[in-house]
């Protein structure tokens, strides 16, 4: 399905997509069922090796007229996916962008409660809502506190701070406060775009909120494998979120790493402070979990020290 514009539309959910249609489709099935007739959804496929047009788990969704499909004929990136649905909808008058990943679901009023914020605060550019976790076991469990303590259900309504930052599962653009900035991705990271993303609108002087609603369920990492993997690749890109100006100083890179190596234990102590807090907000149970995080930071500070050796491994290749 070509995208075509909507005349009064002004809000759309934009979903970045690649491979595993399954997933999708548990999505799509939950966005069609819980949008207004009017919101629009632009799901962007970032180079399937099956095109959701012909894959037998999607293509019953393609007679839905609010969804509209874009596609990268080569994998670049779910920041340069999100650039290209924001793109079009600052092309077709869309006001409100909310951003959502594929393995989520939401429930009534998601879309009314996004834009409700936004009417209510004009001022404010970026509102993130609530993650809740789902799944079975430990890795789940952990998967799930180390992914959304910066967006924990039933937290406080709040500015989001430095120390924290608003992730693309749930968040909601104001695109009228935002066209200067446009595109407003980093495609060039593998990981960590929704961070820099932050960090550039918060250092430019926009404001971003977190409310407990909008709330929405993601399907956490349930395998051992999956979870470490996941880490892994986000202790890649640490060094080049926090140094970009010295990618490429190699001597500056071999100073930090062998201070990050002597600050190990320091670095994982205090980054499971920071996660845990915000749970511990919730209830004091969450204490148990504190060994465990802090051993994951343990292991991803050697992916940080990998990405700060060799920062191309957390950069997309492409051209852009």
């Amino acid at each position: 399905m070509n995208a075509s514009n909507q005349g009064d539309t002004k809000c759309c959910i934009v979903i970045p997509y690649k491979d595993n249609s399954h997933i999708l489709a548990r999505c799509l099935t939950s966005v069609l069922s819980n949008v207004p007739a009017t919101t629009l959804i632009v799901v962007v496929d970032d180079g399937s090796q099956v095109s959701v047009k012909a894959d037998p788990d999607l293509i019953n969704f393609l007679s839905d007229r609010r969804l509209h499909l874009l596609q990268h004929s080569e994998n670049l990136g779910a920041g340069s996916a999100r650039n290209t649905a924001i793109q079009w909808c600052y092309k077709h008058g869309i006001e409100i962008v909310i951003l959502l990943d594929c393995d989520c679901s939401i429930e009534t009023k998601f879309v009314e409660t996004h834009c409700h914020l936004h009417a209510q605060y004009p001022e404010v550019a970026v509102f993130g809502g609530a993650v809740h976790g789902i799944g079975d076991g430990i890795w789940a469990t952990l998967d799930n506190l180390m992914s959304w303590f910066t967006s924990i259900p039933n937290a406080p309504f709040r500015e989001v701070d430095r120390l924290y930052h608003i992730p693309t599962t749930n968040m909601s653009l104001k695109l009228n406060l935002l066209f200067k900035e446009i595109p407003l991705f980093d495609a060039h990271l593998k990981t960590g775009e929704d961070v820099r993303f932050v960090q550039r609108l918060r250092r430019n002087g926009y404001k971003l909120m977190f409310s407990p609603q909008p709330e929405i369920s993601h399907y956490d990492r349930q395998s051992f494998a999956d979870f470490l993997q996941h880490q892994y690749r986000w202790g890649l890109h640490t060094f080049i979120l926090r140094f970009p100006q010295l990618q490429h100083h190699k001597l500056a890179r071999f100073l930090l790493i062998i201070l990050f190596i002597l600050l190990l234990p320091v670095f994982a102590i205090a980054a499971s402070i920071i996660t845990i807090l915000p749970w511990l907000r919730q209830s004091l149970k969450y204490w148990w979990y504190f060994p465990m995080i802090f051993c994951v930071y343990l292991y991803k500070g050697f992916a940080i020290v990998v990405g700060t050796y060799n920062p191309q491994l957390a950069t997309n290749p492409k051209k852009f």
